[in-house]
């Protein structure tokens, strides 16, 4: 190899290197997501169950490796809501517990409504190309862990007619924490913060907290949270950039794993006796992202 050639291949090498560098970025976000379920129906086959888009936010900060002008690669560390505004209306049942510690199957009509906001760390890993100076396309896969989980609203309960059972038109406030709140037996009455609802007749009494945790009136034993802490999915979309630096972009995330714990996930409309029925359905988040963000 002459020294002609040398020379040549090092102006390659070099200007390999030049075309392939690092730079970085950050970016914050409105998120608009729900989840991907199955409505439980009633016996006319009418749905009873709505999952709608909730809101929330995203911020973070990316790496970014060029290979050429038009092609790279990024990985994201961001701080991502996502949730669901739930809602049940229809036939349904509900299990309490007397102050005997007698269990009694009550049928009748709930309403439900619950906003839940679950809070990820996502680590977000895309391939880019450029078209033109202006537009980006991106497309890749996400990982998120989730870090918060929490919800807020309302449930009305109406039973009548019930042998041996008094009747209920009862209104709870919902104040979830999937992290932290246990079972009604870890869960003193005396020892929280709310007033009382009191159901009761010649034969029982009912007493519940007007304001319900997240597993205080359903369930007698816990198995992990409500939300699994892993969530893994695609991710994809485009950006717009508005000078070299600065861009908006809309992202769509998909998620491939079940959001939920199957231990949790239970029929409303049908019982086995004062046995709840697993669904053991698979209920997927789905999120959409826009956000402003500046690459340095």
């Amino acid at each position: 190899m002459n020294r002609f050639s040398v020379l040549f291949l090092m102006l390659v090498f070099s200007v390999s290197l030049n075309a392939q560098e690092f730079s970085y970025g950050f970016k914050v976000g409105l998120n608009f997501s729900t989840l991907l379920a199955d409505s439980e129906m009633d016996a006319d086959g009418n749905s009873l169950e709505t999952f709608d888009y909730n809101s929330g936010f995203h911020v973070g900060a990316a790496v970014i490796y060029r290979f050429t002008d038009l092609v790279g690669v990024k990985a994201e560390l961001l701080f991502n809501q996502r949730g669901v505004k739930y809602a049940y209306d229809g036939s349904s049942f509900q299990i309490f517990t007397d102050d005997q510690d007698n269990q009694i199957l009550s049928t009748g009509n709930r309403k439900f409504f619950l906003e839940t906001v679950n809070s990820y760390i996502d680590i977000p890993l895309t391939a880019y190309y450029k078209i033109g100076s202006k537009l980006e396309v991106y497309g890749g896969v996400d990982i998120g862990f989730l870090v918060g989980s929490s919800g807020v609203g309302e449930y009305t309960y109406t039973s009548s007619n019930v042998p041996g059972f008094p009747d209920v038109d009862e209104v709870f406030e919902l104040d979830y924490n999937y992290y932290g709140d246990d079972i009604a037996a870890n869960t003193p009455i005396d020892a929280m913060n709310t007033d009382v609802v009191t159901i009761a007749n010649n034969t029982r009494t009912i007493t519940i907290p007007e304001k319900l945790g997240a597993y205080y009136l359903d369930y007698d034993e816990k198995d992990g949270s409500f939300y699994n802490v892993l969530d893994f999915g695609l991710t994809g979309g485009l950006a717009f950039y508005i000078n070299s630096g600065l861009y908006i972009s809309g992202t769509a995330n998909y998620s491939l794993t079940d959001a939920t714990n199957n231990f949790y996930d239970v029929s409303r409309t049908e019982s086995n006796g004062l046995e709840y029925i697993s669904r053991d359905d698979k209920d997927t988040n789905l999120s959409f992202q826009a956000s402003i963000g500046f690459s340095f």
